[in-house]
């Protein structure tokens, strides 16, 4: 009957849009080649900044374990305090790094589940650089070296400027602020 029809397209488009919305829309980067070049120029200077992304991973980053850093964003030049840094690495925590030096979380995020995680550098804080792994404060503290960040070049997602160090497993919504957000607007975002 028509009835029966309808109702059969009614489930039908049901389990469709289910299975459309529970797909992942992320990028997948292997850790081999996969890379976004933008042609988006970095904030320049020692300006306020903040990088978010989502992420999700089961990479050994930690090299004190045999991994290597997984990039998930980097702006600048190869020049100390000219690259701005947004990686995984010591024991598979989120760092921040200004050619030169760095500030490592201390929460492991490679467990294979979904992890939003933030860089903040706020040069008029007494501590400057903020890491936050959802949506809660790992570590703060300051740099040895001050971004001054290179004009030149372009952002860059999934690897190093210089083109080492990919990384591997899923990475969605990366957004880059010209502020230093507070831990409300990162978890209001």
């Amino acid at each position: 009957s028509l009835v029966r029809r309808i109702l059969l397209l009614c489930s039908f488009i049901v389990l469709f849009l289910q299975n459309v919305k529970s797909q992942d829309a992320s990028v997948v980067f292997d850790g081999v080649d996969d890379y976004i070049q933008t042609n988006v120029h970095p904030i320049s200077g020692g300006a306020a900044r903040t990088i978010e992304a989502w992420i999700k991973t089961t990479a050994n980053a930690d090299p004190n374990a045999g991994g290597v850093q997984n990039v998930i964003v980097d702006m600048g030049v190869m020049a100390t305090g000219t690259r701005f840094t947004l990686n995984v690495l010591f024991g598979n925590a989120i760092r921040l790094e200004v050619q030169g030096n760095g500030l490592s979380g201390t929460i492991p995020v490679n467990d294979g589940l979904w992890h939003h995680v933030a860089g903040v550098y706020n040069p008029l804080a007494t501590n400057k650089v903020s890491l936050y792994v959802d949506g809660v404060l790992d570590v703060s503290g300051n740099l040895t070296v001050t971004p001054n960040t290179s004009s030149t070049g372009d952002i860059v997602i999934g690897r190093r400027v210089d083109g080492i160090n990919r990384f591997n497993g899923n990475i969605d919504e990366v957004r880059i602020w010209n502020v230093a957000k507070t831990v409300t607007e990162i978890n209001a975002s």
